[in-house]
């Protein structure tokens, strides 16, 4: 975290600034993005206003992938609600065989 100041024994001090920053760098830990990229992304913060328009292509990016996760997930929780049914009403019943017929 090269933004983050240090005291003179070494210890970070970290200004509300650094703190959204690690927000960001969290929330792009989240999306699954290779901690290279996210080095490459605070490299480009540093360079300032010049790589404004790599920033906001990338963020472009994250955004398309965590939209097709949250359709996978949707997905993924439609299975999960429809066997939650499914042994819901087969307990109900003391047996799948209520499903067969």
């Amino acid at each position: 975290m090269p933004f983050v100041e240090r005291s003179p024994s070494g210890q970070r001090l970290f200004k509300d600034s650094d703190i959204e920053a690690l927000r960001i760098i969290q929330c792009l830990k989240l999306t699954g993005m290779p901690l290279k990229e996210i080095k490459g992304f605070i490299q480009w913060c540093q360079e300032g206003d010049s790589s404004l328009t790599q920033r906001y292509e990338m963020f472009l990016e994250r955004k398309a992938k965590v939209e097709a996760q949250m359709e996978e997930l949707k997905k993924t929780m439609e299975i999960i609600d429809h066997k939650c049914h499914y042994y819901m009403t087969a307990v109900e019943a003391g047996t799948e065989e209520i499903h067969k017929s």
